[in-house]
């Protein structure tokens, strides 16, 4: 029987294995590095970090309700270069497309906010996020650390957001077919 719940979620999952494979941002590195040095924020203080820190946490602990796409939407500059690790934007417009797709996906989420610094124009955000994630008909409570290096503009929107987390303990772990899947492919990471 284990054998079968095996196969049936290597069976499930490979379609989003080869589709994740397709991915269409193939210079993540490149794009991050020019993105990086071409976009100028305004320069920072530990006072201007903290501020980004908590609008950033704030917006995102509304994340599963109404308000969340409309909080979270006016954090952003309408060009912008943004990777969250799984997705990449340049654009708000798609940014917000993104952000109302998630919404419909999670609920109970608490983002709290660890702590922040900065260096010339980039804060750097270090938060602990918790919230209940639905796939395949089943809801997972997810558990996620990571920091996000954020410079914003004169208008304080931001510009340039680069997170850094670990989606593979922090989400695909503990997604139903995926996470069986996952441990298959890399039995050596418990």
């Amino acid at each position: 029987m284990n054998q079968l719940k095996t196969l049936m979620a290597i069976a499930l999952s490979l379609p989003v294995l080869f589709l994740s494979g397709c991915k269409s941002v193939p210079r993540y590195s490149s794009d991050y590095a020019n993105a990086r040095a071409s976009i100028q924020g305004i320069p920072l203080d530990d006072a201007k970090a903290l501020e980004i820190g908590t609008r950033f946490t704030s917006a995102f602990n509304t994340m599963g309700t109404p308000q969340f796409v409309e909080n979270a939407g006016a954090l952003y500059a309408d060009q912008l270069f943004i990777n969250d690790t799984l997705s990449q934007f340049t654009s708000r417009k798609k940014l917000l497309e993104h952000f109302q797709g998630m919404n419909q996906r999670v609920s109970n989420v608490t983002v709290r906010l660890l702590n922040t610094s900065y260096h010339q124009d980039s804060a750097y955000v270090h938060w602990h996020m918790v919230y209940d994630f639905k796939m395949f008909g089943k809801t997972r409570t997810m558990d996620s650390f990571g920091i996000s290096e954020i410079k914003v503009n004169p208008n304080h929107k931001i510009i340039f957001q680069q997170d850094f987390w670990d989606p593979a303990n922090g989400l695909y772990r503990s997604l139903p077919y995926v996470g069986g899947t996952y441990s298959w492919v890399l039995p050596f990471k418990k």
